[in-house]
């Protein structure tokens, strides 16, 4: 968002100078229509009907090799995990996606009109006490009238698109209404070692696709502020499974708070109440190459009470 961006700078800048009870969310309505989804791609769709959810790919059960030793420290070191089967987006959730969700969530969500300072009690900066919340009054996204990095707009008490970003990744969405978007589609967030396994493989691909350096018919990187792109812009970035957009364009929530590996599933990492940071994954369209690789966990500002710029998500289920 931007005041976090002038805060970076401003960071940056002192840098340089000083170098010379959070509650478990109830479940949203269990007869919330099921989300639309963007047309999954044709290698995905030969798959036989009630195989997977819509919009999702099946991931198998097995060993799967997370982080490295020749890296940054946060990413050693290199083990393995074993996984169940699993359901992953093709697809990271999209602004229009989002908002249907938030529109046919309305009755649910506080301060749709905007001018409702009254906010839940974690730790949240005062600029985003105008966010929409809900009836708990924790903050589940920001909006363009009060964050200009957030593409939603406020509308007469409802919500809409800004602009021509339909198809890009959502933006500006805390963690809590990225969790609370899966739930109500009958999902989750991925965790950490699902997001690492599904972008990896089984084989230890060192991106996405595979090992082949990174090119811009393949993810979204090294752009501008805020200069995103579809989801679906990036075909040649797909996983052999048909995953994509895993790559840069936004960074991803996962379910895990940032701690360092080896992931261990029952340490604690996969505690929904916790206010701690949690971990995203993926890179930016505004970060370099090198943080495209599958292994990266170099993500920064992941305050899970605030939205962000550069944050997006998708969802996951059981198998």
């Amino acid at each position: 968002m931007s005041n976090y961006r002038n805060l970076r700078v401003i960071a940056l800048a002192a840098a340089v100078l000083t170098a010379a009870g959070c509650a478990v969310p109830e479940a949203a309505p269990a007869d919330l229509p099921a989300l639309p989804a963007p047309a999954t791609p044709s290698s995905v769709t030969t798959l036989p009907p009630g195989q997977r959810p819509e919009g999702m790919v099946r991931i198998p059960a097995g060993s799967y090799p997370l982080g490295r030793n020749d890296g940054p420290d946060e990413e050693g070191p290199a083990h393995r995990v074993s996984l169940n089967a699993f359901h992953i987006d093709v697809y990271p959730v999209t602004t229009r996606q989002f908002v249907d969700w938030a529109n046919r969530s309305v009755g649910n969500l506080v301060n749709a009109g905007g001018g409702d300072p009254r906010r839940w009690n974690g730790p949240v900066s005062r600029l985003e006490r105008d966010a929409v919340r809900d009836r708990s009054g924790r903050e589940v996204f920001t909006t363009n009238d009060t964050d200009e990095d957030s593409r939603v707009l406020r509308q007469d008490g409802r919500f809409a698109v800004e602009g021509n970003v339909a198809e890009h990744p959502v933006n500006e969405v805390y963690w809590w209404g990225a969790l609370q978007y899966c739930q109500a589609r009958g999902a989750r967030l991925p965790t950490e070692a699902e997001w690492e396994a599904t972008a990896r493989g089984a084989e230890g691909r060192t991106y996405p696709w595979g090992n082949a350096a990174p090119d811009a018919t393949r993810a979204q990187y090294g752009k501008a502020y805020d200069e995103t792109s579809p989801v679906t812009a990036h075909p040649a970035g797909a996983t052999p499974e048909g995953v994509q957009d895993l790559a840069g364009n936004l960074y991803e929530w996962t379910s895990s708070l940032d701690r360092p590996y080896p992931y261990v599933a029952n340490d604690g990492r996969e505690d929904l109440q916790s206010q701690k940071p949690r971990i995203t994954r993926g890179s930016s369209h505004d970060e370099r190459a090198a943080n495209l690789r599958a292994t990266d966990r170099d993500g920064y500002s992941r305050d899970p009470f605030a939205g962000h710029h550069h944050i997006g998500f998708r969802c996951a289920a059981d198998a």
